[in-house]
């Protein structure tokens, strides 16, 4: 009563105030015309009488100041008021403002945590000068939107186009050096001598590369990134000019990037020059990349023009190889992010509901909160106040709450952040990692968000309280308050939308958890039990020919296959399930040599032994064996998939082809194979595979395989001696158990599908708060309306389910709109889904079972507490 007696003098002293400054501002006009009709009864004319009369308008004027500084001032300090009397509300319901603070903490905390991802990974820009300008540039033809590059047509745009500042080429590889007396293996790039140029980064240390570094015999210089230099290298600044091995030549190191620098996607340790010439071994391939800076004031579409031109008139020059061939230019962060934007905006999509949903759970939470303060609106309108004050304090209370709901979501989203990065395994192709952070655009973002909160959930419980009648709030005298229908009608409402937001994401989790367990069911097409691998990178300087490759890559095999505990190994020279693989032109012996218009497969190089080792079954013929080595006559072995398309009537085996690969022709098919999945388990079907004798055709590079009796772990170490017994300096990387692999092929819809779930599941329990408090306040505001049903003979289980049939309805309304909802948004997940439709009719009901259940479950204690309603204490309390 104190509170409110206070509260009702303050009331009445600023509406003095008012009206005073009101009078003040009245007398103050009728003082000016006063003075004017003085001068012009003294004689003065019309003009003069004016102009004195302006004279002393500057003591008027500081006087109408006064009063507009009195006026903000009373209006600031009814703000304070407000603020004050809000802190107050809030403090003396610890309850109700910790549930509150708390959904909005979980639903902001979500929001920051998810747009800290989004804002790193697509808004930032690159962490280069001026990078708007910088794009990366591909080969295109009919159904390759984006294909690798040819170094000779890359020479062509370097020389021919004119919109371009600086244009260079990337290419990526391991590289064996020494370190601590150790061989090892680090990631590297092969650029040609303008890639820092292009990236306008200057190093750490010593300088990058020059263009006599990228001549032939020239290049055998190198540049550390930060990490290795510090790491390896102990930091050491008298590294520049310091030779060292590098694939097992001598490189001299030129310089040392600085700590922050990184690329697109690629985390490399070691920069060396790429020597570009036009000769003839480099027309017939295509592996690298290019990135290119736009001169200033070209455009995009300018530049697209530029490389086109220049491609059709590459195509004319050599149409053998690039007939239907065209090159584009794509801003270099928009093709650095393609394969995650759409995921990620999925996910932002999904907190945006979680906060929606905490939304409507506030806004519930301050309705019924407002119901029980409808006697202190009435007496605050009897009083004086009007509407729009009443509505700013009850808009000051739901800031106070969004405010609360702001600092703790911010701690909840620097730990749930934390906890992200933590959760995103280290095969995911998720780029610009490093630039995810709590920034200020993601401050703002948060303020911005809390705001808009404030607004959404405190606008419409403040307009509803605010125009209620305060005659019947003041007749109800010391009655309990009661909810009108309106309010019933709105607290209902949300309630719904609460629930319609909750099974949209149900049903987008439930929909990815299908996909997902559909994908991992999928044969990959080999056997992953204790199956290891391992991958090597020969040195080009000591094994610069076939022969000498594949005599090296023969006996790492022996040594290993004579290894106590391995049962057999191979090798390969793209892992599956990697996402890598190589393709490449070919045709019948009958037909004209392949050129670019011939039939097209995925070509692999695998050694003898791979198929039986990974446990791929052999359909027809043979595997590769021993015999099958350089300067006999080359053979091929090829899957059923290339059976079905190009051979389906024919016996494939012992068919010859001539093949656009490194290999004598013609090649014989000398068996069949099961399919396999290469890329990826999404794979829409197993690609046409053409297998390639590592004996005759090696590669510098292969991952081995080696399937062992028992743990493959036990192995490892002996496996790696073997290797190193035939080459000391050869170092070995990426040592991983195949069911790894396995594993890790799928990391990313497995990530977006625990989030989902997490997303999900946060809604479902915001909703299970909402519906529980506006089933708990419908029982309390039916408490008369119980007593006498039950004085009327009805039974505990018909009182329990009147207010379940009321949640059970209210979730059935829910449901109704939220698959109709459903169909339409959860189309936006088709290219998320592995064979599963977006409308899954499985998924549309168990996601509408469970959330009726949720919404059953919700209003269990409150059915309970309705069973135990007193009719004689209900109605003497009423």
């Amino acid at each position: 009563m104190r509170t409110l007696r206070r509260f009702l003098v303050r009331v009445q002293a600023l509406f003095l105030r008012h009206r005073m400054d009101a009078d003040c501002a009245a007398e103050i006009n009728s003082h000016v015309a006063m003075i004017e009709d003085e001068l012009r009864r003294q004689g003065m004319s019309p003009t003069e009488a004016r102009r004195e009369a302006r004279l002393k308008m500057g003591g008027i004027e500081q006087a109408r100041e006064l009063h507009h500084e009195a006026r903000t001032f009373a209006w600031f300090e009814s703000l304070v008021q407000d603020v004050r009397f809000a802190l107050r509300m809030l403090r003396k319901n610890p309850g109700f403002t910790m549930v509150a603070v708390l959904t909005l903490a979980l639903g902001i905390g979500a929001n920051t945590a998810i747009f800290s991802m989004v804002n790193g990974v697509l808004l930032r820009p690159l962490p280069y000068p001026e990078p708007e300008r910088l794009v990366r540039i591909w080969e295109t033809k009919p159904g390759s939107p984006r294909n690798v590059i040819n170094p000779v047509n890359f020479l062509d745009w370097h020389d021919q186009t004119h919109s371009f500042e600086a244009m260079a080429t990337v290419d990526g590889a391991d590289a064996n050096i020494r370190a601590n007396g150790e061989p090892m293996a680090v990631s590297a790039l092969r650029v040609s001598t303008d890639f820092f140029s292009v990236l306008r980064t200057p190093p750490y240390l010593g300088r990058t590369f020059v263009a006599a570094d990228g001549m032939p015999g020239q290049n055998h210089v190198t540049i550390l990134s930060y990490r290795l230099w510090r790491e390896q290298f102990d930091g050491d600044p008298s590294i520049i000019g310091r030779r060292s091995d590098v694939d097992g030549a001598p490189y001299v190191v030129i310089g040392v990037m600085p700590e922050s620098f990184s690329f697109p996607g690629l985390k490399p340790q070691l920069f060396t020059p790429d020597a570009l010439v036009r000769d003839q071994s480099s027309e017939g391939g295509r592996y690298l990349t290019a990135i290119a800076r736009l001169k200033p004031g070209v455009t995009f579409d300018e530049a697209q023009r530029d490389i086109a031109n220049v491609a059709r008139t590459t195509e004319r020059l050599r149409p053998k190889f690039n007939q239907g061939w065209s090159a584009t230019v794509i801003p270099m962060l928009e093709d650095a992010t393609e394969d995650v934007r759409r995921p990620l905006w999925v996910l932002f999509a999904a907190v945006g509901f979680v906060l929606l949903v905490a939304c409507a759970n506030l806004a519930n939470l301050l309705l019924m909160r407002g119901t029980a303060r409808l006697r202190e609106l009435a007496v605050r309108s009897a009083l004086g106040a009007t509407r729009s004050r009443i509505i700013r304090q009850l808009l000051v209370e739901s800031l106070f709450l969004s405010l609360a709901g702001m600092g703790a979501g911010l701690l909840l989203g620097l730990v749930g952040l934390h906890g992200l990065l933590g959760l995103i395994p280290a095969s995911l192709a998720l780029p610009r990692t490093e630039s995810i952070v709590i920034d200020s655009r993601v401050l703002i973002f948060t303020c911005a968000t809390t705001l808009a909160t404030a607004v959404v959930a405190g606008l419409v419980p403040a307009l509803r309280l605010s125009g209620s009648d305060p005659q019947k709030a003041l007749a109800l005298g010391s009655q309990r308050s009661s909810v009108g229908a309106g309010q019933l009608r709105i607290l209902r409402l949300f309630v719904v939308a609460e629930m319609t937001l909750a099974l949209l994401l149900t049903i987008g989790a439930g929909l990815m958890l299908r996909s997902f367990v559909r994908l991992i069911s999928v044969n990959p097409g080999f056997n992953t039990t204790n199956l290891i691998s391992m991958h090597i990178w020969t040195a080009p300087s000591r094994y610069n020919d076939n022969q000498k490759r594949s005599q090296y890559f023969g006996q790492l095999l022996e040594r290993i296959r004579n290894t106590p505990g391995v049962e057999s190994a191979g090798s390969i020279h793209f892992l599956p399930l990697t996402d890598r693989t190589s393709g490449s032109c070919f045709d019948s012996v009958e037909q004209p040599p392949p050129d670019v218009n011939s039939p097209g497969a995925r070509f692999l190089v695998v050694s003898s032994d791979y198929f039986k080792t990974v446990g791929t079954t052999v359909l027809e013929g043979r595997e590769f064996t021993d015999q099958d080595s350089i300067g006999r006559p080359s053979v091929a072995i090829v899957n059923h998939a290339f059976v079905q398309k190009f051979s389906p009537k024919q016996d494939a085996v012992d068919r010859e082809y001539n093949v656009c690969w490194t290999v004598k022709n013609p090649v014989r098919i000398v068996g069949v194979v099961a399919d396999a999945r290469q890329t990826a388990l999404d794979d829409d079907a197993p690609e046409p595979t053409m297998f390639i004798s590592n004996a005759q055709a090696p590669m510098y590079f292969a991952s081995i395989v080696v399937r062992t009796f028992g743990d493959p772990r036990q192995v490892t170490r002996d496996v790696e001696a073997a290797i190193h017994r035939v080459d000391p300096d050869q170092a070995i990387s990426d040592v991983q158990n195949m069911t790894d692999v396995f594993s890790e092929s799928v990391a990313a819809p497995r990530f977006q599908t625990v989030l989902l779930l997490i997303f999900a599941g946060l809604a479902l329990l915001l909703a299970v708060v909402g519906i529980y408090g506006v089933m708990s306040n419908s029982v309390s505001q039916r408490t008369r309306e119980i007593g006498i049903r039950v004085a009327l003979g009805a039974s505990a289980s018909e009182v329990a389910r009147m207010v379940l049939l009321e949640a059970i309805s209210l979730g059935t309304v829910a449901v109704a709109m939220g698959i109709l909802a459903a169909l339409g948004l959860t189309r936006l997940l088709e290219s998320l889904l592995f064979e599963t439709s977006p409308t899954d009719v499985t998924t549309l009901v168990i996601g509408s079972i469970g959330v009726l259940v949720v919404a059953t479950f919700s209003a269990v204690l409150p059915a309970r507490r309705a069973m135990q309603v007193d009719p004689m204490v209900a109605l003497r309390h009423e």
